[in-house]
């Protein structure tokens, strides 16, 4: 708005206030569209006409500029130690403020955003000045010793809609003081003092006065107001978010932005409370707290039909409140761990849900077109009389209203609009539901409960009611499970040993330390249930870290759960994005961990509910260690180099072997992998406050990458890593200097050292180092071998092996092991070099079948075997089975490994395995050597 106020200002239908043109006329350079604007304004608002009358000659400065320069102006509040002109000043400025956007709110065409921006900057202002000002008064008066309000100690924050930014006409501004006292202290202000010149603040702003009042305060929301001072020291207010704030308080602060004071202070102080207010997994409980504040008010302001006659447009139903709630509650579920979601404007942050796929575009828009138009009528009841009040009114008094909306279908509108939010507002427990189409099939198929089960499944959950276990020793955790009962009760009905299952979800609730959160996910996500009861009673390694990480259930209900999985760039992305946001390296490590776990879950759930397998499960696995090893690499040398600095033209690689090379990886599989470096002979000492030789850096920095992976942190581990495949195994150094490298795998490798080298891949370095580590890889697989010497060294080497492993999946003979043999032989007898880094052992079957070194009937049985013995083993890995035999699997996992498998059932399974177990035997026999003797 650059043009004059008085340019875009149009009369409301209807007549004007005579008597009022009269007292005000004439204004020069005022149109008479103006002046005539002004009439129908003071006929409907006798608060603006009182104003306008009061400060006529304000009155033709504000018409003659544009709003923007009349809030700038008034926003600029010089403080004063003589608090009588303080006060004085506020009020002129708020005058102005009010005329100013009153007008051009009624009859300028401004909209709501704009409205309670001016208001809001306002409110800013002035409370910033009644601060200085009253630390210049305390100073001047020889109390404090220095009046700067940046080293004060003294915070205020504001809340409410003056924290977002929404403030409207009439509204108290809800004010939370505190006083860090460490700071506050070096400056003569201890906490009595600071609550006496917080009480000034508020006397300033709110006193009326021949010219009026400012603001009415509201410092109810401080922490605790029933026991705490008006201003509370930052420390303690810190503990009690950190220990025993309420759900409505931890909302509050959603909307939380410091308006004046100390910001050093302030900002520390939000800092700390932020876990607090975003928790980490998401917050399922926001929903059942919205719902139980918005019964709460219901039960006091009252419920039912919409009326529009004396209805509260912030309270009733349909109201400001209930999309508020709404907004709010879904931040506070999703905000922890989206800060896109973290915003404290409602219309920007319905946006923002729907870009995040909370809510949908026409959702979106219904509650921003309701929301404003909410705002805007209840701005024109309290500019009536500039009263604190909410509620339209009665039949006779609407017509007011509706002349000062320009709407004169006003009733109609209105009763559309509370209909519309409330029903928008009742989706609220559904929300997250509505992403999940897969599951609803398992919750949908239903099941006939026989007695014997329901029996012992009303046994068990009377026991759970008991609140025996921790999980379930609060009444609500007990509420929760009781309505989610029948669910439950389907779900453990559905699976193969219903009594088994029993069994495991009572160590489930025994061992999870508390309830409320994973129930309140449950009860909104109940298409999880079957999930839950599947992970539970089929992997009960998964089930057990679930009882460990309950936030972890938190990747299946994020809508992009049911999305493709994502790609190396996408989560690369992704986490590059987590670790920006994090202070420091320990926190780095952390969210590594959280954003690792939360994927493999994904990835495990996948696997158990059939729609990944086999490869394409250990591709996305290894996918998942191509993006966290790199990374943990990179955290690692950047804090490494803070302390031990670096050297110049030097580099390190990692290279990936074993399943990680190949990408084949499990739920429990390590990180084989050889630590490279390459650093020039005279390099001397690292460049860092604690200069080290090459050798020690490179072990050191090796030694911090292996714990930045390893190392237990609060949020537990990524993987192990074996580094015993690099040169000379135990005995060499875990960090290897690129010249011994190419020397060890020139001059003294085993045969077996260069079988793992089939496998192997750099996901790690820069060109030069890593051109040099392939180059020695290709040179030494396309070495020339005797062939019988070789297939002696690998039949040795499978018989050493068998006499310490020979069962399961993998050892048995004819196995996996058998199978990955057979391919390294091949690929080391032939010199065949995998291309385009296509490592796993199907691939290198391909390329001797291609090569004319394997017939095809052989390569049909090898990858037939290998392929059947991959979708097992990462069934078997989630559900923690090992290397036991598949009969002693978890009877309701049997299923999902006869599925996996391809069998109509478990004896056709097992048979099926014998059969292929002894044909890849034979072949390892005809192809490489006998292994009897």
């Amino acid at each position: 708005m650059t043009r004059p106020l008085a340019d875009l200002l149009v009369p409301l239908d209807g007549p004007g206030d005579a008597r009022f043109a009269e007292t005000i006329c004439p204004l020069d350079g005022v149109s008479e569209r103006a002046l005539a604007a002004l009439a129908t304004v003071a006929d409907v608002s006798p608060y603006l006409a009182g104003l306008m009358s009061t400060h006529t000659a304000e009155l033709q400065e504000l018409l003659l500029r544009p709003l923007a320069d009349t809030v700038a102006e008034a926003t600029r509040l010089d403080p004063t130690a003589d608090l009588a002109e303080a006060e004085r000043r506020l009020r002129v400025a708020k005058a102005k403020i009010s005329i100013a956007v009153g007008l051009a709110d009624l009859c300028g065409g401004a909209d709501v955003a704009t409205v309670t921006r001016a208001l809001s900057d306002m409110a800013d202002a002035a409370i910033e000045s009644a601060l200085r000002s009253v630390l210049l008064d305390t100073a001047a008066r020889g109390v404090v010793d220095d009046p700067d309000p940046a080293r004060c100690g003294l915070v205020i924050l504001g809340l409410g809609k003056l924290g977002a930014h929404e403030l409207n006409y009439s509204s108290d501004v809800d004010l939370v003081a505190l006083v860090d006292l460490d700071r506050a202290r070096l400056r003569g202000i201890d906490q009595q003092r600071a609550v006496r010149m917080i009480q000034r603040v508020s006397k300033l702003l709110q006193a009326r006065t021949a010219d009026g009042y400012v603001f009415r305060v509201d410092l109810r929301l401080r922490p605790d107001p029933g026991s705490t001072p008006l201003a509370v020291s930052t420390r303690a207010a810190i503990r009690y978010f950190q220990s025993r704030a309420r759900s409505w308080e931890r909302q509050a602060m959603v909307k939380a932005r410091q308006v004046a004071g100390d910001r050093v202070a302030g900002e520390a102080y939000l800092a700390a409370i932020e876990p607090s207010v975003w928790r980490s997994s998401y917050d399922f409980t926001a929903i059942d707290d919205a719902m139980e504040m918005r019964e709460q008010i219901a039960m006091v302001r009252g419920a039912g039909d919409v009326t529009v006659p004396g209805h509260n447009v912030k309270l009733g139903r349909g109201g400001i409140r209930e999309v508020e709630f709404f907004v709010q509650s879904l931040q506070r579920v999703a905000g922890g761990r989206d800060r896109r979601l973290r915003g404290r404007g409602t219309v920007a942050m319905l946006s923002a849900l729907a870009d995040a796929g909370w809510i949908t575009a026409r959702t979106r828009d219904i509650l921003t077109v309701a929301y404003e138009h909410l705002r805007k009528a209840e701005h024109r009841v309290q500019m009536v009389a500039d009263e604190q009040t909410h509620t339209l009114p009665a039949a006779a008094g609407l017509p007011r209203i509706a002349r000062m909306m320009r709407d004169a279908d006003f009733e109609a509108t209105m009763r559309t609009t509370f209909e519309e939010v409330h029903r928008e507002f009742a989706t609220l427990p559904n929300i997250v539901a509505q992403h999940n189409p897969e599951f609803a099939r398992l919750r949908n198929l239903g099941a006939h409960v026989p007695e014997a089960v329901h029996a012992l499944f009303d046994a068990r959950f009377a026991v759970w009611l008991e609140g025996g276990y921790t999980s379930l020793r609060t009444p609500r955790a007990r509420r929760l499970l009781e309505d989610l009962k029948a669910d439950f009760l389907t779900a453990t009905a559905l699976t193969p040993d219903p009594e088994a299952t029993l069994v495991e979800l009572d160590n489930f609730f025994a061992r999870l330390p508390a309830g409320v959160d994973l129930l309140a996910r449950l009860d909104l996500q109940r298409d999880l249930i079957p999930v839950l009861v599947l992970i539970v009673s089929a992997a009960p390694r998964l089930a057990a870290e679930l009882t460990r990480r309950a936030h972890l259930l938190d990747v299946l209900v994020d809508p992009a759960f049911f999305g493709t999985l994502p790609d190396v760039e996408g989560l690369r992305a992704e986490l590059a994005h987590r670790l920006s946001l994090q202070p420091d390296y320990e926190a780095r490590l952390d969210a590594m961990r959280v954003f690792g776990q939360e994927q493999m879950l994904l990835i495990n759930v996948r696997i158990l509910t059939g729609s990944l397998a086999g490869r394409e499960a250990g591709e996305a696995t290894t996918r998942l260690a191509d993006v966290l090893a790199p990374t943990a690499l990179d955290v690692a040398r950047e804090e490494f180099e803070t302390r031990h600095g670096s050297f110049p033209e030097a580099d390190v690689a990692l290279i990936a072997l074993g399943k990680f090379g190949s990408r084949e990886m499990t739920a429990t599989s390590d990180l084989d992998l050889v630590f490279l470096y390459d650093c020039a002979e005279d390099a001397g000492e690292s460049d860092g406050d604690k200069p080290l030789s090459p050798g020690h850096y490179y072990t050191r920095l090796a030694q911090r990458f292996i714990a930045a992976l390893s190392a237990p942190t609060a949020r537990g581990t990524l993987y192990d890593v074996d580094l015993r495949l690099r040169p000379s195994g135990r005995s060499g150094p875990i960090a290897t200097h690129i010249r011994s490298f190419e020397r060890y795998h020139t001059e003294s490798a085993w045969t077996w050292e260069h079988m793992a080298l089939t496998r192997a891949r750099v996901v790690a370095g820069k060109t030069p180092l890593v051109a040099r580590a392939i180059a020695t890889i290709d040179a030494a697989l396309t070495a020339p071998r005797d062939r019988t010497v070789l297939a002696e060294e690998v039949a040795a080497m499978r018989r050493r092996m068998a006499e310490q492993h020979a069962t399961g999946l993998k050892h048995a003979p004819g196995g996996q092991v058998d199978v990955e043999f057979i391919a390294q032989f091949l690929q080391l007898a032939e010199g065949l070099l995998a291309l385009d880094e296509a490592t796993s052992t199907p691939a290198a079957l391909a390329r001797a079948l291609t090569a004319g070194a394997l017939e095809e009937d052989a390569y049909e049985i090898l990858v037939g075997a290998h392929g059947l013995y991959q979708r097992l083993s990462q069934l078997l890995a989630i559900a923690g089975v090992g290397e036991r035999p598949i009969v002693e699997a978890p009877s309701a996992l049997k299923p999902l490994l006869v599925r996996a498998g391809e069998a109509p059932d478990m004896e056709f399974l097992i048979s099926d395995i014998a059969d292929r177990r002894r044909m890849v035997r034979e072949l390892f026999e005809t192809i490489v050597a006998p292994l009897t003797t």
